[in-house]
C-alpha cells in the first residue's frame, strides 16, 4: 500500500494522466502541498512534501531533528533560555 501510495504521488508531481501530462493538475498539486508545507511550518521541497502526503509528518515540531529512530531536539532559542514558564 505505501508503494501504492508513493507512486501515486509521484504521478501527480509530475502531472501524469492515463493520456499524457497534464501541466494543471500538476501546478495545481505543488500548489496544495506547498499550502500543506507552509501551514506545518516546513520548507516547501519534493522531500518534504510526499512526507506529508505520505503522512509521515503528523505531528511536526519543529524543534526535533529525526535521524531514522532517533530524535533529537534543538535546544531552546537564546532569548528564551533563562525564561521560566
Amino acid at each position: 500500500m505505501i508503494d501504492e501510495k508513493a507512486a501515486q504521488f509521484r504521478r501527480l508531481w509530475r502531472g501524469e494522466t492515463p493520456k499524457g501530462y497534464n501541466r494543471q493538475k500538476k501546478e495545481a498539486f505543488r500548489s496544495k502541498m506547498k499550502n500543506a508545507c507552509q501551514q506545518s511550518g516546513l520548507e516547501f521541497t519534493n522531500y518534504n512534501a510526499r512526507r506529508l502526503y505520505m503522512g509521515e509528518i503528523e505531528n511536526f515540531d519543529p524543534n526535533e531533528i529525526r535521524f531514522g529512530d532517533k530524535k533529537l531536539y534543538l535546544p531552546p532559542r537564546r532569548y528564551l533560555r533563562d525564561v521560566q514558564l
